[in-house]
Parts: structure tokens; C-alpha cells; sequence
């Protein structure tokens, strides 16, 4: 397992906490006095109302207090308090007042949700997590509860369920850096529990040789992760995959002759591998063989239509055949379903300059140069912001 820290109090934010409070507040059912009540119960009630409306939670918590001395079996008056204790992080206290409010009404959702938070934040994640469970069938879009019954389970080290829950959260909220930071996290938990299974479970499998040869890999040791590829392969020489990741290797440095022989054997195993078709293809464009170029990208594009970089390739292929119509034909129908793609957009400013389109190939032109300044400026702000952490 990795060696990250599961401490709660990295999970939940004061800010995220007012959130809750005031996602649940519009949810309350007030005390509300009748005829038998007292005026100043009716008074109280008003008052602790007003308070909690404008998130004045410790005038809140004290108004509350004197209600439920005056109305001692009020479900919602408990509830209510709990909610004012639990916004000023008094979480002790407010677990008290719930379990009141569901003792008297054990139908009050809002009262389990906040009693499931409580447990939540003083670390009780076993009492925590059955009510959050609960809430989560009833409540599954509100990013609230995903967010604490995912955090929850990453606590109680049950990883496959958070992630599943932590997956959703990012769903509810995409552009949310804590639910995509937590989902990240649990990913690495999940892979990391995998391995380690995998390690004792099959240490000299071929599974264990290709994931030796994807750790070299992305430590920049090509020559090392070849040699676990080619192990790996002859345990298994008809397992999908091996030959494709040797094959890309093989043509990151230049090998294409060995790459090429790679691709073709995954193509014996896969023969429907849209990439695989494609890397050939583009194989033999830099060969200039542009007949078999053009047999596997069309290949590749029968069973991936979409594929931006076969259609590319094919264009680039049509153009070096001299089928300048065919070529333009292909280009546009990428920038159609991709406007922002910049190398389509070079290539027909090229194409078009041929032509003799003068005013087709400046648009061209503009937009290319347009979309390259748009990166820059990206890649720019990264680095500054990769500068400051």
C-alpha cells in the first residue's frame, strides 16, 4: 500500500463544513408554537428561526437551549440545536441533540445526515458510514454526502468503495480540485492494493514482468523496459498488449523495423485494433510506402471512425499521392468534429496555398496561428503555477 496519510482532518474543510450547514438549513422544519404554546415559546422559536437563517449560530445555539427546556419533546427543536452545535463545530454536543431529534422522530433525514457528519468530524466513521450509506441511496447527487461517505470508506481502508462513491462525487462536481485530488488518491490506493496482490500472488507471472516494464517505462529506462517486455512475451507470447507496448517503444527510438514486426504480431492477436492499424500505417508514411500506408489507416478508421490521428495521416498520404481533393475532403472533416485541432488547420493552409486558394489558406493560417498562441499562453500559465508549487 502506499504510504499516505488517511487522517481525516485532511479531508473536510471549514468551508466545505458551511456548506453543509447551509445545503441542509433550506431542508429544517422549525419549531412552530400552536395555540397551547406559550409566547415565549412562540417568541423563541421566531428568534432561533431569524438566527439560523443568518448563519448567527452561536445566538442560535442559545435560543434553542432555552427552547428545549420549554418544549423538551420537540423532535425539530433538538434538530435544530444540533445543527447551530454542529456549525460551530461542537460535534459532541450536537450528536447528543440528534440522537434526540431521532429518538422522538426517527423520520427527520436532515437530523440523520447531520448526525452521520458528526460522527463523521470527531473520526467515528463506523457509526459514520451506516447513515451515510443510507443517505446516499436517497441523496446520491448531493455532492455532500458522496463527498463524506466516499472520505469515509478511504478511512475505514475499504478503497474500491471509495473510489466508486469519490468517481461519482467528480461527476457532481467536475472543476472540484478536493473531489479530483480524493478520487486520484483512492485510484492510487486501488492500484497500489492490486500490486501488491499481484506481487504475491503471481510474482513471475507475465502480469508482474509487464508492470515491471510500465514502471521503467515512465522512469525513462527504455532499454530496461524492453527487456521485461520481451520476458514478458515469451511467457506469454499471445497475451494482448505485450507486442503493442514493445512495438511503441521500438518506434519512440527510432526502430522501426522492429516496431514494425511488433505491431504486425499484435495485429495477429487483435486483428480489429484500430491503433495498432494505425501505428503501421504511420509506419509506412515515413517510409513513404504509401500504398500500404494508406490500406492500414483506412483499416484503422473502419473500426474507429474517429480516430483524429489516421485521418490525419491519411490526408498526408493522399497528398504525397497527389489526390489533393481527397486530401482536403479528409482534413475538413476532422476540423468539423474538432475545430481546434492544429495540425489539421496547418495542413490545409498548406494544401490550400498549393491550390492556389489564397484567401482559404490566410484563413487557414490565422486560425493555426491563433490556436498556437491560445497553447502557448496554456502552457505558460502551467509552468508558472508548476513554478509556485
Amino acid at each position: 500500500m502506499l504510504a499516505m496519510n488517511r487522517h481525516p482532518s485532511q479531508y473536510c474543510g471549514q468551508k466545505l463544513l458551511l456548506h453543509v450547514g447551509l445545503l441542509l438549513l433550506g431542508g429544517l422544519t422549525l419549531v412552530t408554537p400552536t395555540a397551547s404554546q406559550s409566547q415565549d415559546l412562540s417568541e423563541l422559536s421566531a428568534q432561533g428561526k431569524a438566527a439560523l437563517r443568518d448563519q448567527q449560530f452561536d445566538h442560535a445555539e442559545k435560543v434553542y437551549e432555552q427552547v428545549v427546556k420549554l418544549d423538551p419533546r420537540s423532535a425539530e427543536a433538538h434538530s435544530d440545536l444540533g445543527l447551530a452545535l454542529y456549525m460551530l463545530a461542537t460535534y459532541p454536543r450536537a450528536i447528543t441533540e440528534l440522537r434526540k431529534a431521532l429518538e422522538l422522530n426517527p423520520h427527520l433525514d436532515h437530523a440523520q445526515v447531520l448526525l452521520a457528519l458528526s460522527y463523521f468530524n470527531t473520526g467515528e466513521f463506523d457509526r459514520a458510514i451506516p447513515l451515510l450509506e443510507k443517505a446516499y441511496r436517497t441523496m446520491k447527487d448531493d455532492p455532500v454526502v458522496a463527498a463524506h461517505l466516499g472520505l469515509a470508506y478511504l478511512r475505514r481502508e475499504k478503497d474500491d468503495e471509495a473510489l466508486v462513491v469519490l468517481s461519482h462525487w467528480v461527476e457532481l462536481e467536475p472543476n472540484s480540485a478536493d473531489a479530483l485530488y480524493f478520487k486520484g488518491k483512492a485510484a492510487m490506493y486501488v492500484a497500489s492494493n492490486s500490486f501488491s496482490q499481484l506481487t504475491k500472488a503471481a510474482p513471475d507471472s507475465y502480469r508482474m514482468l509487464q508492470l515491471r516494464a510500465e514502471m521503467l517505462r515512465q522512469q525513462n529506462l527504455a532499454p530496461a523496459a524492453i527487456n521485461e517486455y520481451k520476458k514478458a512475451i515469451a511467457q506469454k507470447p499471445d497475451a494482448a498488449g505485450l507486442h503493442y507496448a514493445l512495438g511503441t517503444l521500438y518506434r519512440e527510438g527510432g526502430r522501426l523495423d522492429e516496431a514494425l514486426a511488433e505491431f504486425q504480431e499484435e495485429l495477429k492477436i487483435s486483428p480489429s485494433d484500430a491503433m495498432t492499424d494505425y501505428l503501421i500505417g504511420d509506419i509506412h508514411l515515413q517510409r513513404n510506402e504509401l500504398d500500404d500506408a494508406q490500406k492500414y489507416l483506412a483499416q484503422a478508421l473502419s473500426v474507429q471512425p474517429g480516430l483524429i490521428e489516421a485521418k490525419l495521416d491519411l490526408a498526408k498520404t493522399y497528398h504525397a499521392q497527389g489526390k489533393a481533393d481527397d486530401a482536403v475532403k479528409m482534413l475538413q472533416t476532422v476540423v468539423a468534429s474538432d475545430p481546434d485541432d492544429q495540425d489539421a488547420h496547418y495542413l490545409l493552409f498548406g494544401l490550400y496555398k498549393e491550390r492556389g486558394q489564397a484567401a482559404e489558406a490566410r484563413k487557414e493560417l490565422q486560425i493555426f496561428q491563433e490556436l498556437k498562441r491560445k497553447a502557448n499562453e496554456q502552457e505558460q500559465k502551467r509552468m508558472r503555477l508548476d513554478s509556485i508549487d
